[in-house]
């Protein structure tokens, strides 16, 4: 019996579809082996790493478009007067903590970015 052709998209697909390597080669039909040799490839793993960087991004993308109506429903939350007074407090407690680490976040990557654009020899005095 032939062995199927299975191309590059095709086995990157079915990576991404399912949680191993073993389970991925089975559903496109071929030996894991053929997918542990194709992951040696430099080319095949750079098309599968932006593959699942896509699909990251388009999850990051997700999140954040609902992170503004998640602090505000915290803060509604927060603000009811008729809510449980522990309830208002863990609202609160969760702003402040998470406040604290965007606002961390955001020195970090401020500082990583002023590095990153910075020459070799550009020095501050």
């Amino acid at each position: 019996m032939a062995k199927k052709a299975v191309s590059d998209e095709e086995i990157i697909a079915a990576i991404l579809q399912h949680g191993t390597l073993r389970e991925a080669a089975e559903a496109a039909g071929i030996a894991p082996r053929t997918i542990y040799d194709r992951m040696e490839d430099r080319e095949f793993r750079a098309l599968y790493m932006a593959a699942k960087n896509d699909i990251i991004r388009g999850a990051v993308f997700s999140i954040n478009q609902k992170l503004s109506q998640a602090i505000d429903t915290v803060a509604e939350i927060m603000a009811d007067k008729e809510n449980n007074p522990a309830t208002r407090l863990q609202a609160a407690q969760t702003i402040i903590n998470n406040a604290g680490k965007f606002a961390e976040r955001l020195t970090r990557d401020e500082y990583n970015s002023r590095a990153e654009s910075k020459g070799p020899f550009d020095f501050e005095w």
